[in-house]
């Protein structure tokens, strides 16, 4: 009886540890006053009033939860605006579609996600998302009859892309812009090069012009 109760201690006691260890290694990589604009790029039999763009800003974050505003722009002109938060550990939250998960996540990693389902990290690549290289990662998440092909920034977990299917209806959208990251800038342009050989002579010819231009300033000088 002894040996059965200190078994049921002890997996109580790993029970909580493992709980305790996905909590403090899951965490929000976003900061209050960060924020992440994406555009509508692509999709095909979208209905005549269809988002344009989303915009995600962290309110506030404190350990695994962050506060979220969401502003949804529509092509008619009209806007939505609502206020969410997302606990990125439990998955406890009004969150409505998958704009945040765990920093630093990996391929393998089994995350929460909205509705109560989780879904797990399928890859990592890099790519280009507000104007900079990042390295995401993606998972695909089915709610209700809708399919989303998602890609979060590693970093901050923040979404940098999302692709949704509905029947014929696709669309998808890419961050274009952002205040977490700083857009890189375009490289000057190059200098022509030019073999050695075009080089030295053309710098022989220089010289030879400067030799000669400074003995006739000098003879035209000593004439007078």
């Amino acid at each position: 009886m002894r040996r059965a109760i200190k078994f049921a201690t002890l997996a109580t006691m790993l029970f909580l540890l493992c709980l305790s260890f996905a909590y403090a290694t899951a965490q929000v990589g976003v900061e209050a006053g960060d924020w992440i604009k994406c555009d509508y790029v692509s999709g095909n039999n979208l209905p005549s009033e269809f988002i344009q763009w989303v915009k995600v800003e962290c309110l506030s974050a404190a350990g695994t939860t962050a506060t979220l505003r969401v502003t949804t722009h529509f092509s008619n002109g009209a806007e939505q605006t609502e206020t969410m938060t997302w606990d990125v550990a439990s998955g406890a939250g009004n969150l409505t579609f998958q704009a945040l998960i765990p920093a630093n996540s990996n391929n393998g990693d089994t995350i929460p996600a909205v509705e109560g389902s989780s879904v797990t990290i399928a890859g990592e690549r890099t790519g280009t998302y507000a104007g900079a290289s990042r390295t995401v990662v993606y998972a695909s998440l089915t709610q209700g009859d809708m399919q989303f092909s998602y890609c979060w920034d590693k970093e901050t977990g923040i979404i940098v892309e999302v692709t949704l299917t509905q029947g014929s209806m696709s669309a998808t959208f890419k961050a274009t812009s952002t205040n977490i990251w700083q857009a890189t800038s375009s490289n000057p342009l190059p200098m022509p090069s030019l073999p050695i050989e075009t080089l030295s002579i053309s710098i022989s010819v220089m010289v030879a012009i400067a030799i000669v231009a400074t003995a006739l300033i000098y003879t035209k000088h000593k004439r007078s």
